[in-house]
């Protein structure tokens, strides 16, 4: 599965079966529900990541970016395209079965990855916004199968997008030796790594301030506020650390330890932080 995936889009995709099953478990889910959204999460990002696989692997291949299988010749391309049809059908259904509204952010969010790929958000500030919208996607739909649409759900998707916005950032600035051979456009590649600094603090500035609101309106409980506090120390220190060493091996390291640390402290506040 690594050799298919990689390990950091292995990563991503349990990270995206954590935040759809834990936001549906936070807002009072069952077992069957938290199960079937864990599902969808993990079929879509599948089918996300092997859409993107499919659109760049002839890019990835001249590039010498042999970590996509369609690329190095792991996978067909055949294949890849019978696994995104098998993914993303088996989302539909399930959410069809469990509340058929989850369609609305499920059919947004396949419709921007095939933006990505097919190059009409291919921008640099485009592809960031992209990112964001993405994560705010898949907690809408975790809160969807619980038939929930509230203010909580809609502030938790605004923390996410902007947090993930900014994290964009460094995944650009680790591959930009990658995007450097190809009209690839990136906010390190177009406008360079100070204005890359200043875009990541300002994302996760927001980010952070609307995590605290959540809790100041009293909409999640005093666990949820200590780990957002874990969050926004652990995050600050990570991102001074991308900010005084801007390399893309520096934005490799805080890029897998931003997905390991917050993302399992984000989830750890949807189960232990409801009231």
């Amino acid at each position: 599965m690594q050799v298919v995936f990689g390990n950091w889009r292995l990563g991503r995709i349990i990270m995206f079966i954590l935040i759809t099953s834990s936001v549906s478990y936070g807002l009072g889910g069952s077992s069957i529900i938290v199960i079937f959204a864990g599902l969808v999460g993990a079929t879509l990002s599948a089918g996300g990541f092997f859409f993107d696989y499919l659109g760049d692997y002839k890019k990835d291949r001249e590039t010498g970016n042999l970590k996509n299988p369609i690329a190095n010749g792991t996978l067909s391309p055949r294949g890849g395209f019978l696994i995104i049809i098998t993914c993303f059908i088996i989302s539909i259904v399930i959410s069809i079965m469990v509340n058929i509204w989850a369609l609305i952010p499920i059919f947004c969010l396949i419709g921007v990855v095939s933006g990505l790929v097919q190059g009409i958000l291919d921008t640099a500030l485009l592809r960031s916004f992209s990112l964001g919208a993405l994560q705010g996607f898949y907690v809408l739909i975790g809160a969807l199968f619980v038939n929930k649409f509230e203010l909580s759900v809609v502030l938790l998707a605004l923390y996410l997008f902007f947090a993930m916005t900014g994290a964009r950032v460094l995944g650009d600035t680790r591959d930009l030796p990658y995007d450097q051979k190809t009209d690839t456009s990136t906010i390190p590649k177009k406008y360079g790594i100070r204005w890359t600094k200043y875009f990541l603090l300002i994302n996760e500035i927001i980010a952070y301030i609307i995590s605290i609101l959540i809790y100041i309106l009293g909409l999640l409980g005093i666990e949820y506020l200590i780990c957002m506090i874990s969050i926004i120390i652990v995050g600050t220190i990570l991102n001074l650390i991308f900010i005084f060493y801007p390399t893309p091996h520096t934005a490799r390291i805080v890029n897998i330890l931003s997905l390991a640390i917050l993302g399992s402290l984000f989830v750890i506040a949807m189960v232990f932080g409801k009231l």
